[in-house]
């Protein structure tokens, strides 16, 4: 594996076991005030939807990757012959193993753009069911006069 496929799913596993261990922070914080879970839901919610704008140039890019290579797979097939078995000349099994990589690096970021939708969307939901929950508490509860 290239030292830089190879970071960036180390980057992927970072990613995904800190989404992991905020959303069971999240589902362990049911002893917080709703106020308190409120405020922490909205400040995560700002940071993922920062962090989706900051990577869409990124994503997009890696859209466009995903979808030219995937193309050129196509159209390789559609030949009858991909051109990098002519001979197996070294030059051109090299361009070949560099594509593959550099379509595996975008598929990695857009698995990692996925995972931050993946939170988005969870923390939306947590905030939506607070408030629903919130609206159908009777009013004493809510400690209102």
């Amino acid at each position: 594996m290239s030292q830089r496929i190879g970071r960036l799913c180390d980057e992927l596993r970072i990613k995904l076991h800190g989404m992991d261990r905020r959303l069971e922070a999240l589902k362990s914080n049911g002893a917080a005030t709703f106020d308190q879970s409120q405020d922490l839901l909205e400040s995560q919610l700002d940071r993922v939807e920062q962090r989706i704008y900051d990577n869409r140039v990124v994503v997009e890019a890696a859209n466009v990757r995903v979808k030219t290579w995937l193309a050129e797979r196509k159209a390789g097939s559609v030949a009858g012959r991909e051109p990098w078995t002519e001979r197996h000349k070294a030059h051109r099994l090299e361009a070949r193993a560099d594509d593959a990589e550099e379509y595996a690096i975008a598929v990695f970021e857009l698995a990692a753009a996925a995972a931050d939708e993946a939170a988005l969307a969870i923390l939306q939901a947590l905030l939506a069911r607070s408030d629903a929950d919130a609206a159908a508490l009777p009013e004493a509860e809510l400690g209102a006069p």
